[in-house]
């Protein structure tokens, strides 16, 4: 993977916040697990990968925040997927979170094109009808797990909780945040995940859930510098966090410039004959996940195609 160069105003301003990560915590003595993760870089070299423009950056930022915080939810080697797809301009996105807290994906569309005067309806209009799906794969299982549910109102928080309500039966509740400044620079981003636990109360989860509105918004809170440790123990403290552990979140690929030239290599013997004859040279190839682009010169291509011909002859 290659990282992009952020913008140096945010540089600074996150040389001063505290790293990017996923704190892991209970409520009410083991009634509630919850996540709260801060990310405004890995939703800024998101960005930055995948040359964003805001609203883009919102949309597939909070794709992002909830999939890290999914992350949290599975273990080893396991992979979750969460996919929209809708017929509004947004479309939707693809968006993978791995175990170890790193994140990648994109959108199927983007720059978003909007009609004049459709914004303003808000996210549904965005994604327009459609449907959420989650795919868990399960390492040492050849079958995923998957489940979808219809998109109902366009917000991802809205929308993932009752993707748990409906296929899991679980009263679940998510909180996504990013913060902008007036140039458009994302200064602050974070989501929280609570998740009823079995043999919760009622009484307690309706107070938890009666306690999500009051909080500070998310993406406000970490474009002050906030603190995860700080959040829970001074905004939730009414409702006994105890704090579990801690997790990484970071925007990471697995891609490489090796793995795109074993790929080029193995094309068909026409596509390579093609590519060495027509060009345009250099060849440029592009992760979709990470925006990275990889370059091929005419001469390497052309050694490609050779050694095709001399190993099917």
């Amino acid at each position: 993977m290659i990282h992009a160069p952020l913008d140096p105003e945010i540089e600074t301003r996150l040389a001063s916040f505290e790293s990017d990560g996923i704190t892991v915590f209970t409520l009410g003595g083991g009634r509630v697990r919850g996540a709260l993760l801060g990310g405004t870089r890995m939703v800024n070299t998101m960005r930055a990968n995948h040359k964003l423009g805001a609203l883009e950056t919102l949309l597939l930022g909070r794709a992002y925040l909830c999939a890290g915080l999914l992350g949290t939810t599975i273990k080893g080697g396991d992979k979750l997927i969460l996919r929209a797809q809708g017929d509004g301009p947004a479309e939707g996105f693809s968006v993978e979170a791995l175990a170890d807290g790193s994140v990648r994906g994109h959108l199927y569309r983007s720059p978003i094109e909007i009609d004049p005067g459709s914004e303003s309806q808000g996210e549904r209009n965005l994604f327009g009808s459609g449907s959420l799906t989650m795919t868990r794969f399960a390492e040492g299982r050849r079958a995923p797990f998957v489940g979808t549910v219809e998109i109902k109102t366009g917000r991802l928080a809205e929308d993932l909780a009752s993707y748990y309500l409906e296929s899991e039966q679980t009263r679940t509740a998510f909180d996504v945040g990013i913060e902008f400044d007036r140039e458009g620079r994302a200064i602050g981003a974070g989501a929280l995940f609570l998740q009823a636990l079995p043999g919760a109360d009622d009484e307690f989860l309706s107070r938890v859930e009666a306690s999500i509105p009051s909080l500070p918004k998310l993406g406000l809170y970490f474009s002050g510098g906030g603190k995860r440790h700080d959040f829970l123990n001074g905004h939730m403290r009414d409702l006994f966090p105890e704090i579990l552990g801690e997790k990484g979140a970071l925007f990471a690929c697995g891609c490489s410039r090796e793995r795109f030239k074993t790929f080029l290599s193995s094309g068909a013997e026409d596509f390579l004959t093609e590519l060495a004859e027509v060009g345009p040279w250099p060849i440029e190839t592009v992760c979709h996940n990470c925006g990275s682009a990889y370059h091929f010169a005419k001469d390497e291509i052309e050694a490609m195609l050779a050694s095709r011909r001399k190993a099917s002859s």
